[in-house]
């Protein structure tokens, strides 16, 4: 497209429907003005161009209409929708209770997804209502738009852009491939073909006025100019919506924001009312805790709230929401995973897969609270599969002692044939974790898996028993003795 083109429709967009158009939108304008140069026949956008320039009236409305952004759908945002049935409604209720009369405006309606919305809010009151006047009123500068408006249809994926299950179900019948919205909701609203740029005097007054996400595409001047002639048109407690981009501050003193809430303005004048907003405030911050609720596995965003699996329920934590499951196989023990209104059974923290009664911590095979998995033992600190009373020797030795114990690594056990057994000192504790009492002997028997008794006795897992060779008295030796070094080098070579 030729830059003197651009300048051409955008200049004539701009004065007909206030649509701003910069350079950078060329391509966007050639998306739009193309199909209406083919359904004419014309071979490109410089012949349709200059049929505009020729002074063709209607082409020239297909052309804004075609600029026209028509996007909407079903409780759009969702916010101004609950400021609406939460706060300026029940507000009005009382307030015009004497006249029953609500007059509600939407400027830029669309195909009608926002007037039908505050009808189907506005069936929901009607027992409040019974025997009110209430005009919802929606314009558009697209004559096309507002036929599909009035006749209510849309598709599946247009009724599924924010419109409730149960309110499709209640409010919409299915019409072959669409789904249309029924008579008596249809019958709340009027259409009416208007352009923001025109007098709003013949629209009459509104109490409230929808003019959501139009106004960023007017410049400065535009903008400023259509709120004051909006605000001509209300009540002192009038409110107005404006759409989530959309602001007065900076461009208007006609309007002031609504205490607490964003995108609903009062009149700046005297006589505007304090409103009351604490019911929304209550719903907004149910709202926010089932957030929260859902972020921790508790209820879903929106308030609505969903049971968890049962797999996944703390039995414990009964009170409080959002509970978060302890680590595998822990009985008992206060704390675990952060948790919230869960009581655990009196205790201190244990590892997975153990149950242990109060002690200090031990190394696995010992009683206690603190312990690694899957180990239970007697009191006292030995190693792993190790049970015995007072006394313990090396490994590959046999030999009498008054209480004997088991071998806690395997070694060799064999015939003590020489050697002789020294009395163990009583009292004394190995650093490393060692075999039975007494005194030690030399082993002759290859390496095997722990046991006690003489040389001949087979392989067997650690037991106690007395020894064919050496004596020893009860107590604990200290690593000075003689053992079998088979297995870690030359007999010969002793400590």
């Amino acid at each position: 497209m030729k830059p003197e083109d651009f300048d051409f429709v955008s200049r004539l967009i701009k004065s007909k429907s206030g649509l701003v158009l910069s350079q950078d939108k060329t391509y966007l304008l050639e998306s739009r003005l193309m199909p209406i140069a083919r359904k004419r026949g014309l071979k490109d956008l410089t012949e349709l161009i200059g049929a505009m320039r020729g002074g063709d009236r209607v082409l020239v409305e297909e052309v804004v209409d075609a600029m026209t952004t028509n996007e909407s759908f079903f409780f759009r945002d969702t916010k101004p929708f609950d400021q609406f049935r939460h706060v300026v409604l029940p507000h009005m209720i009382k307030e015009r209770a004497s006249k029953r009369q609500l007059r509600i405006w939407c400027a830029a309606a669309s195909s009608g997804q926002e007037p039908y919305s505050l009808a189907m809010i506005l069936d929901e009151f009607k027992s409040q209502l019974a025997g009110w006047r209430v005009d919802i009123i929606g314009t558009d500068i697209s004559r096309e738009i507002l036929t599909k408006a009035r006749a209510g249809l849309y598709s599946q994926f247009e009724v599924q852009r924010g419109l409730p299950i149960q309110l499709l179900v209640k409010y919409f019948q299915k019409k072959e491939d669409q789904w249309q919205i029924s008579q008596e909701i249809r019958s709340k609203v009027q259409y009416k073909e208007f352009n923001l740029l025109e007098d709003f005097k013949s629209l009459g007054q509104f109490d409230i006025v929808y003019c959501r996400n139009v106004l960023i595409y007017f410049d400065q001047p535009t903008k400023s100019d259509v709120l004051a002639r909006a605000a001509g048109l209300m009540p002192d407690d009038g409110f107005l919506f404006l759409g989530g981009a959309e602001t007065v501050l900076g461009i208007s003193d006609k309007f002031k924001p609504l205490a607490r809430q964003r995108g609903i303005y009062q009149l700046n004048r005297p006589g505007a009312p304090e409103v009351d907003v604490s019911a929304l405030e209550k719903i907004q911050a149910g709202a926010a805790a089932a957030a929260a609720g859902a972020a921790a596995g508790g209820a879903a965003t929106g308030g609505f709230t969903f049971a968890k699996p049962k797999h996944m329920q703390n039995a414990a934590g009964a009170a409080g929401t959002g509970a978060t499951p302890a680590r595998p196989g822990l009985s008992t023990g206060t704390t675990a995973r952060p948790t919230t209104g869960t009581t655990g059974v009196a205790g201190t923290t244990a590892r997975p897969g153990l149950a242990g009664t109060t002690g200090a911590a031990a190394r696995p095979g010992a009683t206690g609270t603190t312990a690694r998995p899957g180990i239970a033992g007697t009191t006292g600190t030995t190693r792993p599969g190790t049970t015995g009373t007072t006394g313990t020797t090396r490994p590959g030795t046999t030999g009498t002692g008054t209480t004997g114990s088991t071998y806690s690594r395997p070694s060799t056990i064999g015939t003590g044939s020489a050697g002789s057994g020294t009395t163990g000192t009583t009292g004394s504790t190995y650093r490393r974790p060692l075999g039975t009492t007494g005194s030690t002997g030399t082993g002759s028997t290859p390496p095997v898996r722990p046991s006690t008794g003489t040389g001949s006795t087979p392989p067997a897992r650690p037991s106690t028993g007395t020894g064919s060779t050496g004596t020893g008295s009860t107590g604990t030796t200290r690593p000075s003795t003689t053992f079998d070094r088979s297995r870690f080098g030359k007999p010969e070579d002793k400590k």
